[in-house]
């Protein structure tokens, strides 16, 4: 064997070696993810099963173990029944068709299934509403829970989920809100809307470095303010991704790419 061969093979030796530390190095956990579809039950498109009911009867069936809580002034009338999972053919996601009582088929066909927060039945005209007399207003929050983290050097946390904000009333001044809790009990600000509109839907996607939370991040909260006599509105919300990622460190980076060069070379004279 040649002397240019010997070190043919021993550059590649070294360049793939390094290819695999960068890939170890790169290390990723997944901290959250769901998509409902998991939960059985939603046997037709009038089927709803309410979060308490399937944290209760059969918990292995949603991540993050999430958890509702309500509060109600004067008349609000959140309730358990406010949280519910339903498929695409249900009456709240209604057709392809623009219309006011509907999420306007944003979660598709009845094969998906995804989370409803602040309607306990039908389209975007069941409760819970805000109530009606002065001062009475409804605020309706589930929290998933993250894992802890558990990679080394973590850099870049990755949130994405599909959500929809709706409402019966165009005029309605409701408010939704997404956010990550820290350890230290401090929120980061996701999603932040103030009345539901026909853009208030979509995927969303953001990249937030680890280094600039105040403390490890632990759940990922949805909130919706509903006012009075602002009628009826509910969020959709469908698979939810929490993951956070361990970046190389810059020197094996520049070993990688050097040896990728000397590589290139050794086969170039090789040739």
């Amino acid at each position: 064997m040649s002397n240019v061969s010997r070190i043919h093979k021993l550059v590649a030796l070294l360049a793939g070696t390094l290819l695999y530390t960068s890939a170890s190095a790169m290390s990723f956990q997944t901290l959250l993810e769901e998509d409902f579809e998991d939960v059985s039950g939603i046997t037709s498109n009038s089927s709803i099963r309410t979060v308490n009911n399937i944290v209760t009867n059969n918990p292995t069936q949603l991540s993050g173990s999430p958890s509702v809580s309500f509060t109600n002034a004067g008349n609000g009338d959140a309730s358990v029944a406010s949280f519910n999972v339903r498929n695409g053919g249900n009456a709240i996601d209604g057709s392809s068709a623009s219309s006011s009582t509907t999420f306007d088929n944003f979660f598709g066909t009845s094969a998906n299934q995804f989370l409803v927060i602040g309607d306990n039945s039908g389209d975007l005209t069941g409760s819970s509403n805000g109530g009606t007399n002065t001062g009475a207003s409804s605020t309706l929050n589930i929290q998933f829970a993250l894992a802890s983290i558990t990679i080394g050097n973590p850099q870049i946390l990755d949130i994405q989920f599909d959500y929809v904000f709706d409402t019966n009333n165009t005029s309605n001044p409701d408010d939704f809100i997404a956010e990550l809790i820290l350890q230290d009990l401090s929120k980061v600000d996701l999603l932040s809307f103030t009345q539901p509109s026909s853009s208030t839907r979509g995927t969303f996607t953001t990249s937030l470095s680890y280094a600039l939370l105040a403390s490890a991040p632990t759940h990922l909260n949805f909130r919706l303010f509903e006012g009075r006599n602002n009628g009826s509105s509910a969020v959709g919300i469908d698979n939810i991704q929490v993951t956070i990622t361990a970046v190389p460190e810059p020197e094996i980076l520049t070993l990688l790419g050097g040896g990728l060069l000397c590589f290139r070379f050794f086969r170039r004279k090789s040739a």
